[in-house]
Parts: structure tokens; sequence; C-alpha cells
């Protein structure tokens, strides 16, 4: 039975959740537990698991994760799955008791489905890439896949075309007086959809992929520690558009506005395009723009409404500029509420983004924040790539050094 508690604990408890969450509840645990602070940095989920099972041998420490999963943001849909698997392995546990031919089998495994996650902070350093604990859905559709989708077969673009009223008797007739054979009336070309959501490319890719950069922001220290800096950018091609995240910071006299570029070598994650090296993108000197049609890039420069984000798959990340209507700070956190015409929507701010100032009348610029749940409750969170900027009221944008100090957001 205890074992059967140890594999939800790793593959529901600790599988479930990103990085600066493991090492939270590393933190959060480490006198439980006895790490020092080596063991905190290098332990991973499986040695916890372990130590877990010796420390909790009850079960595991499912309780512990429980406890902890409730006061932390964001984890407490994660803190109800748990309270669910272990339910569900003691009646499996009590019904195998019950049938004398099967017996009690201590460690037979329980049928529970581990959830999906989402390693948003991963790099390829840390060797690991995982999906978000709150993605109950599949992953948006790949570029590949939206090409397909569009294709028209002959009878559909057929179907659609408009041809002169005539009956199939005068038509014939009439091109017959004329000493000609009947036209075939053009086949109309169906115009690919303009896509609402940036695409979503996943895994290593060499490309190359030929681009136009819509925007780029200012380079930002995300881990003030180790001195690690980046900036994020949307592309787009003729039919779609794409998030990037850069942690070469020289890169950015090439993302300028408006310039074609080419982009390999990448890894796609979690709805990013990731570029770790500055060999990674060129130039075309061909001195053509591409022609990227005004919808697309309006919507890739659209702030989401609130009520379109409740029925988003959690896990997504969002940009956005919203309106502030309230401020409450609580231990290390802060919560915001922020609005627009169609509703009202929870964000959560921890680590270095507590230091920006902002209050109720002001707008934030929200960058690279994850859309999540907790208890129930829809928000956006800050996660370790999060930026964001604070527009007061009657001015415009503020930066201060504040964006700069370390966190573990």
């Amino acid at each position: 039975m205890v074992n059967e508690y140890k594999k939800i604990v790793l593959l529901v408890g600790l599988m479930g959740i990103s990085d600066d969450d493991f090492r939270m509840v590393k933190s959060l645990l480490s006198k439980e537990l006895k790490l020092n602070r080596k063991m905190q940095d290098d332990y991973d989920r499986i040695k916890i698991a372990d130590l877990m099972e010796d420390k909790f041998p009850k079960d595991a420490g499912m309780d512990q994760l429980i406890d902890l999963y409730k006061e932390m943001p964001g984890l407490g849909d994660l803190a109800d799955k748990l309270k669910k698997e272990k339910a569900k392995a003691k009646r499996k546990q009590i019904e195998r008791c019950r049938i004398p031919t099967r017996g009690c089998k201590r460690d037979e495994a329980s049928t529970f489905q581990p959830m999906s996650t989402t390693n948003e902070d991963s790099e390829p350093e840390l060797g690991r890439s995982t999906s978000n604990t709150q993605a109950p859905w599949s992953s948006l559709a790949t570029a590949s896949n939206r090409d397909q989708a569009t294709q028209v077969s002959p009878v559909t673009a057929s179907s659609s075309v408009q041809v002169p009223e005539l009956s199939p008797e005068t038509a014939s007739s009439s091109a017959q007086a004329a000493g000609v054979s009947p036209a075939i009336p053009a086949k109309k070309p169906r115009q690919k959809t303009v896509p609402k959501q940036p695409s979503e490319e996943e895994g290593h890719h060499q490309g190359p992929k030929k681009v136009m950069v819509l925007k780029a922001t200012e380079p930002f220290t995300y881990d003030m520690i180790r001195e690690k800096r980046m900036f994020h950018a949307t592309v787009a091609t003729k039919t779609e558009f794409f998030r990037v995240k850069v942690f070469d910071i020289d890169l950015k006299e090439k993302f300028i506005p408006n310039k074609v570029i080419t982009i390999s070598d990448y890894v796609g994650r979690n709805g990013f395009i990731n570029i770790y090296s500055a060999s990674s993108v060129s130039e075309v000197n061909d001195n053509q723009l591409m022609d990227i049609p005004t919808t697309l890039r309006q919507r890739a420069n659209a702030t989401p409404k609130i009520n379109d984000l409740c029925s988003k798959r959690r896990g997504i990340f969002v940009n956005g500029v919203f309106m502030v209507s309230k401020k409450n700070q609580k231990k290390d956190f802060i919560y915001y509420e922020i609005q627009d015409n169609t509703g009202v929507m929870e964000v959560v701010v921890y680590g270095r983004l507590t230091s920006v100032d902002c209050n109720p009348g002001d707008k934030l610029r929200l960058l690279c924040f994850e859309l999540t749940s907790n208890e129930g409750k829809v928000q956006l969170r800050s996660t370790r790539h999060s930026n964001m900027k604070v527009i007061k009221a009657g001015k415009g944008e503020t930066t201060t050094q504040s964006y700069f100090l370390y966190g573990t957001s």
C-alpha cells in the first residue's frame, strides 16, 4: 500500500509541478527531510520521493504534500487531485482484501492516471522538459496540422463557385452555336483562416524558418545570482505567428520590428520557440519584406478578453494589458484583481516582481504569465521568465530597477 502511495506522490505530486514549485517544496520540507543546502540543490524528484517514503512510512508523505499545495498559489487543484488519488488507492486496497482468491497484494500498482506537467522554466542544462500540471487538454494544433486542415478538396472548391444562371441545355447549345466548347468555371482558392493563438512547436528543430519580427521586449535579468538575461519576441510568417524566448541578448540587434530573419537550431517548448545561441539567427539580405496580413498582426498583439481566458486550457502563457482594480499582499505574494468589460480575474505575483510599484487604477502589462487555477479560481501566475511593467494612470509605462531583483518566479 505504501508503494502505491509513493507512486502517487512521485508521478502526480512531484512530477506534476514546475521546477520553481519543486524548489519551494524542498525548501519547506528541508527540516523534516533533513536537507542541507547542497541536498536541496542536487536532489531530484526521485530522491525526494525516496526520502519521503522513509520519513513518512504511513503514506509516503502524501498528506504533507496536500497541506503544502493548499497554501501554494496555483496548486490547489493538484492538492484536490492528490486527495482523490489517495482515496481511490484506499478503496482499491479494501476491495482487493475482500476477495480471498486475490488476497492483499501490497505492491500491486494502482490505476490512477498521472497528470501531465509543464516546465516553463526548464533550460538546456536542466535536462528535462515536461508539460503543465493544469493542462488536461491536448496542446494546440501545430502549424502543419492547421495547414492540412485548411486544404480544399476539389468538390468543396467547385461547389462554392458562382456560375451564370443558365440551364445545362442552354449553356451547351449556346456554346455549340458559337463553335466553341463549353467553358469550365475556374476554381476559387479558399483563404486560410487567420489564427487567434500563437502556433506551437515541440522539440528540437533544425530549420531554417523564415519569419518577420513583429516586436521584441528589452532584455531583462530573470536570475541575478547566475546573471542570466533574456528577452521576449513575437515573429510571424504570412499565415501564423510565434512567441519566442531569446536567451542570448546579443541577438537583440537582429530582432528589429519588420525585419526579416531566419531561425534554425531552436527548441519548441510550452508554446514558445526557445533560442539559446547567436548562431541560430541570421539576417535575410534580399531586401524583401514579408506580406504579413493586418489581421494577423492585430491578433499577435491583442490582449485577450478575461471571459475568453476562463475557457482556455490551463498551462498556456498570456500577454496583455489589464486594468488593476484591487491589490492584496499576503506574506511573499501579491494578489492583484484585474478587470475588463467581460469580467475579473486574479493575478498572483511572487519573487522579484513583488517589488514592482503597482496600485489600483494602474494598468499592468503582463508578459509570459501562466494561466492556472487554484481551488476553482482561474489565475494568471508569474513564473521564472515572466516580466511586467506598470502604466500609471495618465502616464506612460514605467520601468524601475525593481524589475531586475532576483526571485523564484
